[in-house]
């Protein structure tokens, strides 16, 4: 028997059990709740409509988008340093209508004994996660991500938002589904504990990038130095992975936080249309010499999608003008020299002999 139809209004409570394979059912929980409320119209300050796409000419292919409503329609960026407490008396995600919330989920796995603290509504084990619709989408499904949302806690990763995160990108069956995170200083607009999930049709250049292992720090890698961001790069390859992938990037957060250096994070799966068998996860670092303290509504913002390869624009002028050429060096003089910066903590292997495994072991998935 089929599901009585809900209101655009009704939020759904979803268990995510500790398996951590495909769940079709709540893809298709999350996609129904967006479609019906984007459809009509039930929180979204526009109705989303990419107006022209293309993909720059040059050797990382940087897919550029034009989506002027954007620009003109979204939320008023809030402004923050990278250390700043959360204010409750400022714009957070507990005050958003219930129209906005998608699901509410209850990630179930006995290694959040370790890091959890309970939520209202769990139970020892369980994570709860907040759905809500972004109200100014660039992509379809856009949707924020907050781990544990009625605790109020400030744009600061923890190590059970990490983990929660990493569990909703294995879960999802659609491999076109990225996470992504901005910290203060690094472009985040609110001062609440969030993420944003978006799905992005196309290849972009970090899923298939070398990468150069990092001596002494297991599973994580760096970015070589001609690609366009400076980043450092965690590899999920097994599910046996996913503590040291998420203690690994608890703590290259921390040292980041204490050099007072914001970051914005990329997840994604490196195959979008291959089997399980085929395909790892990669999240992406981009430490950032420069701190950015808001982010005004300018066409082109140097965050987590755009250092990934994915570019935004409201401009019709930037659309069209924008090349590879502009689009590196906007990137370079937002981010700073972060390998510079880290040196005396991060040593690489062998360059040559370090890249060449890396690819060699992703061939084999």
């Amino acid at each position: 028997m089929s599901e009585p139809e809900q209101s655009p209004r009704a939020v759904k409570s979803y268990v995510v059990h500790d398996a951590l394979g495909p769940d079709s059912e709540l893809q298709r929980l999350l996609q129904t709740a967006w479609s019906k409320r984007h459809d009509a119209g039930v929180g979204f300050r526009y109705r989303l409509r990419i107006e022209r796409e293309r993909v720059i000419e040059g050797q990382f292919g940087f897919l550029l988008q034009l989506n002027k409503q954007r620009l003109t329609e979204r939320r008023q960026p809030q402004q923050f340093q990278l250390a700043a407490p959360f204010d409750p008396t400022k714009f957070h995600f507990a005050l958003v209508d219930a129209s906005e919330v998608l699901l509410e989920l209850r990630i179930d796995s006995a290694t959040n004994r370790a890091c959890a603290s309970h939520s209202k509504g769990t139970t020892a084990g369980q994570t709860a996660v907040s759905l809500l619709i972004n109200n100014s989408p660039l992509t379809p499904y856009h949707s924020l991500v907050l781990p544990e949302r009625e605790l109020l806690r400030p744009q600061v990763l923890t190590l059970t938002s990490l983990r929660a995160a990493l569990v909703l990108l294995m879960r999802l069956p659609d491999r076109r589904y990225r996470l992504g995170y901005n910290s203060p200083g690094a472009l985040a607009s609110v001062n609440h504990l969030h993420l944003h999930l978006l799905r992005i049709d196309r290849d972009l250049y970090v899923q298939s990038a070398d990468l150069i292992p990092i001596r002494g720090f297991p599973l994580l890698h760096r970015l070589p130095d001609l690609l366009p961001a400076q980043g450092f790069c965690y590899v999920l390859r097994d599910q046996a992975d996913l503590p040291t992938v998420c203690e690994g990037l608890h703590r290259l957060v921390a040292t980041l936080l204490e050099r007072r250096l914001a970051h914005n994070l990329f997840f994604t799966w490196t195959h979008l249309h291959e089997s399980s068998t085929s395909s790892t996860i990669r999240v992406v670092v981009y430490p950032r010499i420069r701190q950015c303290a808001n982010k005004t509504a300018c066409s082109f913002n140097a965050a987590f999608l755009e250092l990934s390869g994915f570019v935004p624009v409201g401009e019709p002028s930037d659309f069209e003008g924008l090349t590879e050429v502009s689009v590196v060096r906007a990137l370079r003089e937002a981010q700073g020299d972060v390998y510079g910066a880290l040196r005396d903590i991060f040593a690489e292997e062998n360059p040559s002999a370090a890249t060449e495994s890396v690819i060699a072991a992703d061939k084999r998935q």
